[in-house]
């Protein structure tokens, strides 16, 4: 097995997470944009670049996460550091495209502001899927014999490896 196809097994739940919730952030993005701005150039702009660099930023947050064993309060915590991370991305990204600072401190926070709700919401269903999926003991086991990875041998979002 290439090193590519280990390193995208080995992360595919933070790498499924992370673009199903880069869908969701540029929807959230332009309409936050346009609202602001006005202008549909500025809101597209805005919401395909600040996303692509807030993807990056969430898979890392993510992996950070995944080594907290922190259960009661878990996502509460975690969507609320994510928040902070995207604060400072949002505001960087907005000056560069606007220009205006007043502009951008406004997206940096209304825009995070708004995803902060969003991004709740996906963790959520990402937590409710994880804990739905069958441990690696049950169909999956078969398939560990073999010389492949399991496919299906998903450890939960909880006991994520580095």
């Amino acid at each position: 097995m290439s090193p590519l196809h280990h390193l995208l097994r080995q992360h595919a739940t933070a790498l499924l997470k992370a673009g199903s919730y880069y869908g969701v952030h540029i929807v959230v993005a332009a309409a936050v944009a346009y609202a602001v701005t006005g202008n549909w150039l500025a809101a597209l702009t805005l919401s395909l670049l600040e996303p692509s660099v807030q993807v990056v930023a969430y898979f890392l947050h993510d992996k950070a996460w995944a080594r907290v064993s922190l259960a009661r309060y878990r996502t509460l915590l975690k969507t609320v550091s994510y928040y902070g991370v995207h604060l400072v991305v949002a505001a960087g990204v907005a000056y560069a495209v606007t220009g205006d600072w007043v502009a951008a401190l406004t997206l940096s926070l209304l825009e995070p502001t708004v995803q902060m709700l969003f991004f709740y919401l996906h963790e959520t269903l990402w937590e409710r899927q994880a804990q739905r999926r069958p441990s690696a003991a049950g169909p999956c086991a078969a398939a560990a014999a073999g010389p492949q990875l399991p496919v299906c041998g998903h450890r939960s979002v909880l006991q994520h490896s580095a």
